[in-house]
């Protein structure tokens, strides 16, 4: 039996067409009862997506001749939604789902055509997070999806025949509107109150950080004190930035996207800068791109690093963080970083949202990621400094199931990688899968316009790196998803199920302990030259060879499959330590 209803009238001069012919019940509930809302103009192709308890009274004062949006859009159509589910809470969480599956649906078009009460949705802080009732998983699949699939898009109101599709779309991943977490909310509402305060954001990866960004910027462009704002993003985010902005309607003069080095070359000045993946600002180093050293000139000439550079041109600081997400030299040490920070307020985010353990299991996607920290990290002191929790429930690694979150190939890992992938994209189309590996094979940069030259190879097998580092998971070449991906593809990227291949630069010495070994590390600006080696440098190089593992290991959202390139012994370590028999 439908969980929900749906109504559909006309809209002619403002007036609502067909209402008198609607039965009594569907009258009362039009008149007093919790429902969402969409205005839809047919020619001027227009949305507009609400929620009220009084919708005959709402439709009049969107009409009023006050809400110039409704003056113009030429509205000829409105269906109004309702369900026994809606209360408060599903209101809230309905309304910002559909305005987010709509605008990904029409991420293309110039114009903002989907538009809602901006103030309220962005604003809006209590109740507004994704555990605050208990029937949201049943709103999800009884209402929503029903909803959008059997008549939205049966009647021609969206293009997009599926959510599932919709979900992978940066769009809805990152949207400045979906629901966020009360510890979320909490930290959003801490930093508009303090404007005096700097802030550390700390979480691993998968627990909403970037999300948290979109939201911050979304509500720090929407406070009554218009506030010039900055984002430090890496380069292969800010075209998807720039996008997600723009088509939630907050493409702001008040707003600038940049590199770190764009935005300290400019040289200005602004109320509130957010740095996003503040672990790999970059600092003086001898093997670094020279424009990220070029910054250091002027009044930034006597600054080690980009983090000091931009604290002179911002009032306020709220920096994204994660210790084990540095994997190169040239980023900022963590005693930089430290010390840079000292007098800022420190937050740990603790929620898991990428990786979804499957139904049924005993374990949590927290669960894996406590695991995967302590089989990597478990020797380097650096746990402590991360949201551990060393009574994981190592079962998930245990799992012997199909369709089990982790496992693992004993033998030829790139064919039975790549056959692990596309059989799920078999019956997963939408899904967006990757086989990724550590940087133990050559390449160059010319390589990724010549796809006759191989990298990977196995028996009759040959693969190619990834052709591009930006926006590789977009990209059209037709071998795109036989490519094997590097961490600088997919660093703060979300894909469905990946298979990592470990590789020999991560190696087992005679104390049974982790180390990098350069010798099989073929990045060379992810080394430390000859003349820097020294003990301290070999346990941070170690760390950069984690961490990029750690990266790859921890992108996959359904599923998470690892192969072993030329390295048994590390399979026999992960064996021992995770109690696999």
């Amino acid at each position: 039996m439908a969980k929900y209803n749906c109504i559909t009238l006309r809209v002619k001069n403002r007036e609502l067409k067909g209402f008198n012919e609607l039965r009594q019940p569907e009258q009362n509930i039009l008149r007093n009862g919790n429902v969402i809302y969409i205005y839809k103009g047919s020619k001027s192709k227009k949305i507009y997506i609400g929620q009220t308890k009084h919708f005959i009274d709402r439709n009049k004062q969107h009409y009023n001749g006050y809400e110039e949006k409704f003056n113009v859009a030429e509205f000829d159509q409105v269906i109004i939604l309702i369900s026994s589910y809606f209360n408060g809470s599903a209101l809230d969480d309905v309304e910002s789902q559909l305005i987010t599956y709509f605008i990904a649906d029409n991420p293309k078009s110039k114009k903002q055509l989907v538009r809602y009460d901006n103030d309220e949705i962005i604003n809006r802080t209590i109740g507004n997070s994704v555990n605050d009732y208990r029937e949201r998983e049943k709103v999800a699949t009884e209402v929503i999806l029903p909803f959008w699939e059997n008549e939205l898009y049966f009647n021609g109101w969206v293009r997009t025949p599926t959510l599932e599709k919709l979900r992978n779309e940066a769009l809805v991943k990152y949207s400045p509107i979906k629901e966020i977490t009360r510890q979320q909310v909490e930290y959003l509402d801490e930093i508009e109150s303090n404007p005096n305060k700097n802030f550390v954001i700390n979480g691993d990866a998968g627990t909403g950080k970037t999300v948290l960004l979109t939201h911050l910027v979304a509500k720090l462009l929407n406070s009554e004190f218009k506030k010039r704002i900055a984002v430090v993003l890496q380069p292969n985010w800010i075209q998807t930035a720039k996008d997600i902005f723009r088509v939630y309607g907050m493409n702001s003069s008040n707003l600038t996207l940049a590199t770190s080095t764009q935005l300290i070359n400019a040289n200005q000045h602004y109320d509130v800068i957010i740095v996003d993946e503040s672990h790999k600002l970059s600092r003086k180093f001898s093997k670094q791109m020279a424009s990220f050293n070029s910054v250091y000139k002027g009044r930034f000439s006597d600054d080690e690093n980009h983090l000091e550079a931009l604290k002179k041109l911002g009032h306020q600081m709220v920096l994204m963080y994660d210790v084990l997400q540095a994997i190169r030299p040239a980023n900022i040490t963590r005693t930089q970083f430290n010390d840079a920070t000292k007098e800022f307020n420190k937050r740990f985010l603790t929620t898991q949202f990428r990786i979804q353990a499957p139904e049924g299991k005993s374990y949590t996607s927290e669960d894996y990621v406590n695991g995967i920290k302590y089989l990597l990290y478990k020797d380097t002191g650096l746990l402590k400094d991360t949201n551990f929790n060393h009574e994981f429930d190592r079962s998930v690694f245990h799992d012997k199931d199909i369709d089990a979150y982790f496992g693992f190939m004993e033998e030829e890992p790139l064919k039975n990688l790549f056959h692990w992938i596309e059989q799920d994209r078999n019956f997963n189309p939408q899904h967006i899968n990757r086989v990724l590996g550590g940087l133990v094979e050559p390449w160059k940069q010319a390589h990724g316009k010549e796809p006759s030259i191989t990298h990977w190879h196995e028996g009759d097998k040959s693969y190619r790196w990834n052709s591009t580092q930006e926006n590789w998971i977009q990209s059209e070449e037709s071998d795109a998803e036989d490519q094997i991906g590097s961490v600088f593809a997919v660093q703060g990227i979300d894909l469905n199920k990946v298979g990592v291949l470990i590789g020999n630069d991560l190696q087992v010495d005679e104390q049974d302990r982790l180390f990098g070994n350069p010798k099989n590390f073929l990045n060379v600006n992810g080394k430390f030259s000859k003349k820097d080696e020294s003990p301290e440098t070999a346990k941070e190089f170690t760390l950069f060879v984690l961490n990029i593992y750690y990266v790859l290991m921890t992108r996959g959202i359904d599923g998470v499959r690892l192969g072993f390139w030329k390295n048994d012994a590390f399979k026999e370590y992960m064996k021992e330590v995770l109690e696999i028999q």
